[in-house]
């Protein structure tokens, strides 16, 4: 038996060893979810808890059912690797984590936060099964169509402006959000149609045909999300070209402030409507533009970059498996009108000197100013991580 104990000692640190970070968590989350099972059964709690019984979604055949202990034991682990990813994960390391969350595109953001959303409507309907008559099918429904829902909600929440009327803040936002997030946007909508059409492909198959096989309906569905996705986006595509009607005239850095100053020239022949519009840094972030005028042609207008405001080119970007990237930087910034058109701000009719040996003055970094930015249009641009697909 003395012998016993050095023995499990050396094998609980291998396994320590070999699980790292996450040992921690799984012991948290194995022992409350032995307390939780061991206070059921003392004091006989079982009965609050729910059986699943898990059933064929077309056929309607009982495949496993899970007993209200085992219930019990996987939801209380379930919690205990919340609570210990929440202890000894985010804890500590909560301003990395909120860096590279940051960091992290806004379709992988809204992606991550559609299927958290559609998980937790799928786990609420499984939890109200035990008091209504909630089908199968209608919990499968439910996740199909909350994914995309969820994720086109937060593109569109992380696009709107806050300073104007909500119908106009949301239709601001879906043309912001059609230009700078057109692959994620068209895999939404080619998601909600696909599923549509896939239970209505069901609905007629089963009425007219008696047969209760999924085949035909999840054909039809994958077949018109990959068909519809190709076709919103190339619609999307045609309607967001990236147009070179303004440029940079001049960069300023008044002595009295650390904020860059920044004058923008309407070289083309047509009116440019500038309210309630953003501007994109060349690091991807937005920011609202706050310069609400009808900038005509010729015409100039000043503005103040904010102090996380970068100008220099930047050709970061994120390495995909395949050999693909997906750009995380810029040439130059652009700005979004409120109708969805795209002005690429150019710098080859710079007047004066040359723009990057005024941008590399005074300072080390990137061009950054400091200070909290007051445009002229008397808005405050508050920052707003985006990036282009």
């Amino acid at each position: 038996m003395i012998r016993l104990f050095p023995k499990i000692r050396t094998k609980i640190k291998r396994v320590h060893k070999r699980l790292g970070p996450i040992f921690p968590i799984l012991v948290t989350a194995l022992v409350t979810a032995l307390l939780t099972w061991g206070i059921g059964r003392l004091f006989d709690l079982f009965h609050l808890a729910p059986s699943i019984a898990i059933n064929g979604i077309f056929s309607g055949k009982t495949l496993w059912v899970i007993d209200r202990p085992e219930v019990t034991f996987i939801a209380a682990f379930i919690f205990g690797a919340l609570l210990g990813t929440w202890y000894f994960a985010y804890r500590p390391n909560r301003e990395t984590v909120r860096e590279y969350w940051e960091q992290i595109p806004t379709w992988g953001q809204a992606t991550t936060l559609g299927l958290g959303g559609a998980i937790l409507v799928v786990l609420c309907l499984l939890a109200a099964r035990h008091y209504w008559p909630i089908s199968d099918l209608t919990v499968l429904a439910a996740f199909l169509v909350s994914w995309p829902l969820a994720t086109g909600s937060v593109i569109l929440a992380n696009r709107r402006i806050d300073d104007c009327p909500r119908s106009t803040s949301i239709k601001i936002g879906y043309m912001h959000a059609r230009g700078l997030e057109s692959r994620t946007m068209a895999i939404v909508v080619g998601a909600l149609f696909a599923v549509a059409s896939g239970f209505v492909t069901w609905a007629l198959s089963t009425r007219f045909t008696e047969s209760d096989s999924a085949l035909p309906a999840v054909t039809v569905a994958v077949l018109l999300w990959m068909l519809v996705t190709v076709f919103v986006y190339n619609r999307y595509d045609a309607q967001t070209n990236e147009q070179s009607g303004l440029s940079i005239t001049s960069v300023n850095r008044p002595d009295t402030r650390t904020a860059w100053e920044l004058t923008i020239r309407n070289e083309s022949n047509e009116t440019i409507d500038l309210s309630l519009a953003k501007i994109r840094d060349t690091k991807f972030d937005l920011y609202q533009f706050g310069v609400d005028t009808d900038l005509g042609p010729g015409a100039l207008c000043t503005f103040n970059a904010p102090e996380e405001f970068q100008l220099e080119p930047n050709d970061d970007s994120w390495e995909l498996p395949l050999g693909y990237t997906l750009k995380q930087g810029s040439e130059t910034p652009v700005i979004l009108t409120r109708t969805g058109e795209i002005y690429a701000l150019q710098r080859d009719k710079f007047d004066g000197t040359d723009i990057d040996s005024i941008l590399s003055e005074g300072t080390d970094e990137d061009v950054t100013g400091t200070g909290q930015p007051t445009s002229s249009g008397g808005q405050s641009p508050g920052t707003n991580p985006s990036t282009q697909d």
